[in-house]
């Protein structure tokens, strides 16, 4: 029986047409104008004679965990590989267009998202057909494009830049090998790709595009970007132009194209992988929300009406909607007196070698990249962020007494109408350490 590592990689254009809702930002006054740089879908499949595994990256802000499934079961009819053994993740640029039901950004155009999961399909199966012999290496660069955003001001957080608070300034850089040539980099740094505001209505992979194309110029093969813990990294410079991307994607670019010379070699080992569903408990609504959403709502109504008399665009008339859909929500889980809710969040592991892939679903805060790839005595760990889905923020315990959007509002953007509790961080941690000792033989 032959353990010996092979893999593939595959890539494929997903730009869409002009005019497309956007996803990221509330406040935008049109879809997309134009295309400033293309969005790609990379894959890496690696296997041996006993299974295989398979990495998808997307040029996109994210994806719901039911379109990953689905993607996940149409790979396994075409290309025969386990659905617990695909890892779907999304750079995370909110200069893409909108995949998910995230209120007030617009409408999922679905002939488009349909367009993407064939694409990925068709990508895992020919890379599945087309691998060889491989070798992988690992580096950690030193390197550092974000800063801290909880920044507290007048005894609240708010984002901004936080240079005293915790960051990942590195990245990891791993060089893939097949048939004895380089055939692809991966790469991995925490940051959201949001130097591009609100104001920008182009299509763009953001600083994560810039870096892949200026590693591929160096290297004439395709690099692979997977984001990492990076609920509360925003890049230093935001609100920014295309310049500005450049000169953040070609820093991160410039770091991993030295990694690829100092990378170590890995034991190829054995392949495997663990995707487990656990559900994490959600805060309660107050005993006074069923007065307060009433009032809520009566004024968001009030605002709506005089944004379409007043002639407003569509586009503001989307927000104020938004949060109206959120409070009628709420009122209506209020008045149901529904207690004790979940919200279900993947953990998956995959295993190559000596490296491990660590997919958490949603905007996962730095530390628990910081603690977690510590953990892992004598392997790599990588830790992937938007991968499989997206629940929204995942905070640690000791961030939720702080406040700030990524604890008090932010959920109301995702299809939760309530925010996971403190309480979800231990089981987090918990479970994605039982998956990779398991994975540990």
């Amino acid at each position: 029986m032959n353990t010996e590592l092979s893999a593939a990689c595959a890539t494929a254009d997903i730009t869409p047409d002009v005019g497309i809702h956007m996803g990221g930002y509330w406040g935008r006054t049109s879809g997309a104008t134009d295309v400033h740089d293309r969005l790609m879908a990379k894959v890496l499949v690696c296997g041996n004679d006993v299974q295989r595994v398979a990495l998808v990256t997307l040029d996109i802000v994210a994806l719901e965990a039911e379109t990953v499934q689905d993607i996940r079961w149409r790979i396994q009819q075409e290309a025969g590989i386990d659905p617990a053994a695909v890892m779907v993740c999304c750079s995370h640029t909110h200069a893409g267009p909108l995949t998910c039901d995230f209120r007030g950004m617009g409408d999922v155009d679905l002939e488009y998202l349909e367009r993407v999961k064939q694409t990925v399909v068709e990508l895992v199966s020919r890379a599945a057909q087309e691998m060889a012999p491989a070798h992988l290496a690992h580096a950690i660069v030193a390197v550092q494009i974000g800063i801290n955003r909880r920044q507290e001001r007048d005894g609240s957080v708010a984002i901004g830049q936080n240079p005293a608070g915790p960051v990942a300034a590195y990245a990891h850089v791993v060089r893939i090998v097949v048939a004895e040539e380089l055939r692809a980099t991966l790469f991995s740094h925490a940051c959201h790709p949001v130097v591009l505001g609100n104001a920008n209505h182009s299509i763009s992979g953001d600083y994560a595009g810039a870096a892949a194309r200026y590693i591929e110029a160096q290297t004439q093969q395709p690099a692979l970007f997977v984001n990492g813990a990076c609920g509360d990294i925003n890049p230093r410079i935001t609100g920014g132009d295309f310049a500005d991307v450049e000169v953040l994607g070609e820093e991160l670019g410039r770091a991993v194209v030295e990694g690829l010379e100092t990378a170590t070699e890995l034991e190829a080992g054995g392949l495997g992988y663990r995707a487990e569903r656990i559900q994490l408990p959600l805060i309660d609504p107050p005993p006074r929300a069923q007065m307060e959403m009433e009032k809520v709502i009566l004024q968001l109504k009030a605002e709506i009406k005089k944004i379409v008399q007043g002639g407003g665009d569509i586009w503001a008339q989307r927000i104020a909607q938004a949060h109206l859909d959120w409070a009628r929500d709420m009122l209506s889980l209020v008045r149901a007196g529904v207690k004790d809710q979940h919200q279900s969040f993947e953990v998956q592991v995959l295993r190559l070698g000596d490296l491990m892939l660590l997919g958490l679903e949603g905007e996962i805060f730095v530390r628990y990249q910081l603690d977690l790839e510590q953990r892992v005595a004598g392997r790599r760990l990588i830790l992937c962020g938007f991968a499989n889905g997206c629940i929204g923020y995942v905070p640690t315990a000791d961030e939720y007494p702080r406040g700030g959007y990524e604890v008090d509002s932010a959920y109301k953007v995702y299809s939760s109408i309530q925010m996971i509790a403190p309480e979800s961080e231990a089981l987090v941690r918990q479970r994605a350490t039982a998956l990779l000792e398991e994975l540990a033989f």
